[in-house]
């Protein structure tokens, strides 16, 4: 029998609004799941404080993390997803990461290529624009030391020893890096080409953002920069990513 994989999501949206539970439970594939739903429609948590609770009422080996407008483009997702932690030393699964945090600046973008991984669909402008953005043209799993929020899954034993940092990251913002510095203390983050994912908005860095990321460099100065790669990235010379137009087309959902 699979291991059970436990998905978390942090909902603004009406329980009636079934789409997004009924496209994972879709496309999961073989692999037995529960789709724990945190209601936050009045704001009650910040996103660290619901995936908190999430991982409280969780049964899974596997803690999947997946924003309410985060769709899966294949199925069998979670076949694959659970082959992955087969390797005792993963303790976290991304799409989309890079190797190297800058100590004065913790956007995990900004090293550029080919120090960032992963890519996803972006959908924009309600539906009228569709992007294949592609952080790095290699499709084998690399070892990053951050991840994007949009899509991430954990090894559920590590909640015994760690958590998302509802104190510090009382927002929306770098809850998916704390816990990542949390975790390669003792096992390896991967970013996967293996999971497509359509994510229905862009990036945001305004001044909420950047109020975080002052936090999140107090809170990790002694760590920061943060690195697995190989070289220091140039920030002279910074390659950056491409966001490929699908020409308006809106991509289709394969189940294998």
């Amino acid at each position: 029998m699979p291991p059970l994989v436990s998905i978390i999501v942090c909902s603004r949206k009406g329980p009636s609004s079934s789409l997004h539970e009924c496209n994972l439970r879709k496309t999961v594939g073989a692999v037995p799941c529960e789709y724990i739903r945190i209601d936050n429609r009045d704001n009650r948590y910040s996103l660290s404080a619901a995936y908190n609770e999430g991982v409280r009422r969780s049964r899974g080996s596997i803690a999947a993390f997946v924003h309410e407008d985060v769709f899966f483009m294949e199925g069998g997702w979670g076949e694959k997803l659970v082959k992955k932690f087969i390797d005792p030393t993963i303790g976290l699964v991304g799409v989309a990461g890079t190797e190297y945090l800058f100590a004065d600046n913790p956007g995990w973008v900004a090293a550029g290529r080919p120090y960032i991984h992963g890519h996803v669909i972006h959908e924009l402008d309600n539906g009228k624009v569709y992007h294949l953005t592609v952080f790095l043209w290699d499709d084998a799993d690399a070892e990053v030391v951050a991840v994007d929020g949009l899509f991430f899954a954990v090894r559920h034993e590590l909640f015994n020893t760690i958590r998302f940092d509802d104190k510090v990251f009382d927002g929306f913002h770098f809850y998916d890096i704390d816990l990542c510095m949390q975790i390669r203390r003792t096992h390896r983050c991967i970013v996967t080409w293996d999971l497509l994912v359509k994510h229905q908005s862009g990036g945001s860095f305004d001044d909420h953002w950047k109020r975080y990321a002052l936090r999140f460099m107090e809170k990790y100065r002694s760590e920061l920069p943060a690195s697995c790669a190989a070289t220091v990235p140039d920030r002279t010379r910074r390659i950056p990513f491409e966001n490929l137009d699908l020409k308006g087309k809106a991509p289709q959902v394969t189940i294998a």
